[in-house]
């Protein structure tokens, strides 16, 4: 078990993994927010509104040399021209010489921009079809014009007069120069991906865990008696996320980082992890429980479905000669020397005997009246009495005591039988007893003949077999949900003081 150090010392290492956790996310998230980090404002799709965020520092002016982004020369440049002109009017006016070779080179610039698109390298070519269509809106009203056509018509002297200058400037700056500063250029490093120095940030932190990770693996090794440097390097494996260089191997899985933060954060006492371990532990045995148990039941049930076709059933049968059924209570048996099988099948007898017989008491007599009235109408004297119609009740009277008569003495038996186990059996209680070992030596050897087994042998398989469907489809229907609902149920009321113990 790791033991863990000083609290304040754990709350400082945690909240350094935690900034450069919090560093690692904002270079991985940096490409796609830089719009929101370079204009400050943020549309909520729902309602089509848009917030301005006010920025205290100039992120991209200090973060994007560090992924090698500059500004785009075509792009930068059209700006600085729509700035130039602004100047141009302002100090000289509209119909000045200067400005109407701006307007014409920002005609020629707006036809460049559209055909040879400086937005693709960025992964802006929708930033540039907003343009075209917002141009395209304000010349001509609606967006099926050219957008060509848009351009060269708003850089014109007609529409850059001396009246409408102003506004139309104002409507440019506005709506369309943020969507053309958020285009950029980034340069290639000689692996041929993007440059990126994130591992000029990311060092630093990097040695500084490594240096923590051995200090604290080689006091876990001094402190647990009989663990060597290198198992405590194992039980601290996640630690090896915080100095691992993702920025140089595989900077799309720097996020992993938050495995070692997370625990730093538990084990200092700032989160508690104990719901979320539960959680994820329960979630675990859930993906894979089923699957586990199917495999398990099915394995066994194939197997068990293979020795009997194997004809290992009538080897399981116990012999009739093993059949003894004083076995059972026998004190000078050993575990190592009884047979499972011929006690259990020896119980069987002795239940159906003194256990089952006894409840069909009524049915039973009704069976030895109908057999002793067979066996008398044999007799002539016996026909004779009952065809005289005075006479006729006494055979029946004869009948029904006889009957009443055997099955008392029947049952009388077998009630002896059973209570004189332990006792050296009477002579009707020995004849009981003889009977269900006969009983079942002859069942044990019927069930041996070929025929029959083979019989049983095909049920039993067909058995099995519509077993292992009715198991999967009801673990499927029922799902290991159910099993873990009862669980969670049972561990809350053992928290809870509710179970006794």
């Amino acid at each position: 078990m790791d033991k863990p150090l000083n609290r304040t010392y754990e709350r400082v290492m945690a909240a350094i993994a935690s900034l450069n956790l919090a560093l690692v996310l904002f270079d991985l998230t940096y490409i796609p927010l830089r719009d929101f980090w370079l204009l400050g404002k943020v549309r909520i799709p729902l309602i089509q509104r848009v917030i301005y965020l006010p920025q205290p520092l100039p992120i991209t002016r200090l973060y994007d040399p560090i992924k090698g982004i500059q500004p785009h020369r075509v792009t930068q440049q059209y700006i600085n021209t729509v700035n130039q002109l602004r100047h141009t009017i302002t100090t000289e006016g509209v119909d000045a010489p200067g400005t109407q070779a701006l307007l014409t080179q920002l005609r020629q610039q707006s036809k460049t921009m559209v055909d040879t698109n400086p937005f693709a390298l960025a992964n802006k070519t929708g930033t540039l079809e907003q343009i075209k269509n917002r141009m395209r809106q304000r010349v001509f009203g609606n967006r099926d014009a050219s957008s060509k056509e848009s351009f060269e018509r708003f850089w014109s002297s007609e529409y850059i007069n001396a009246q409408d200058w102003r506004s139309n400037l104002n409507w440019f700056e506005k709506h369309i120069i943020p969507l053309i500063a958020t285009n950029y250029w980034r340069a290639y490093g000689e692996d041929g991906d993007f440059l990126n120095r994130f591992g000029v940030l990311d060092l630093p932190f990097n040695l500084l865990f490594f240096v923590e990770f051995l200090g604290r693996t080689f006091w876990l090794s001094r402190q647990c008696r009989g663990c060597r440097w290198r198992d405590a390097m194992l039980w601290r494996w996640y630690d090896g996320l915080l100095f691992f260089p993702f920025w140089w191997l595989a900077p799309t899985w720097a996020w992993l980082r938050v495995i070692p933060v997370m625990i730093r954060l538990d084990q200092a006492g700032l989160i508690c992890l104990d719901t979320l371990e539960r959680q994820l532990s329960q979630g675990l045995v859930g993906a894979i429980a089923t699957d586990i148990s199917e495999v398990v039941v099915l394995q066994v049930l194939t197997q068990l479905q293979k020795a009997i076709r194997r004809g290992q059933f009538s080897q399981w049968l116990p012999r009739a000669s093993d059949l003894q059924v004083n076995s059972v209570n026998s004190v000078n048996s050993r575990a190592n020397d009884i047979d499972e099988l011929g006690e259990l099948a020896a119980l069987v007898v002795q239940v159906i005997l003194c256990r089952v017989v006894p409840q069909l008491r009524p049915e039973v007599e009704a069976l030895v009246a109908y057999s002793v009235d067979q066996v008398l109408r044999q007799a002539p004297p016996y026909r004779r009495l009952l065809e005289s119609p005075t006479l006729a009740a006494l055979p029946l009277q004869w009948r029904q005591s006889l009957a009443k008569e055997i099955s008392d003495r029947l049952f009388l038996l077998l009630e002896q039988a059973s209570k004189n186990q332990d006792n050296p059996p009477r002579e009707g209680a020995l004849l009981v007893s003889q009977l269900a070992q006969k009983f079942g030596q002859t069942l044990s050897a019927e069930l041996q003949e070929e025929q029959v087994g083979k019989v049983i042998q095909d049920l039993l398989v067909l058995w099995l077999e519509e077993l292992k469907i009715n198991f999967v489809r009801q673990t499927h229907l029922e799902g290991i949900e159910t099993v873990l609902e009862e669980t969670r149920t049972l561990q809350e009321r053992l928290a809870q003081n509710i179970l006794e113990p």
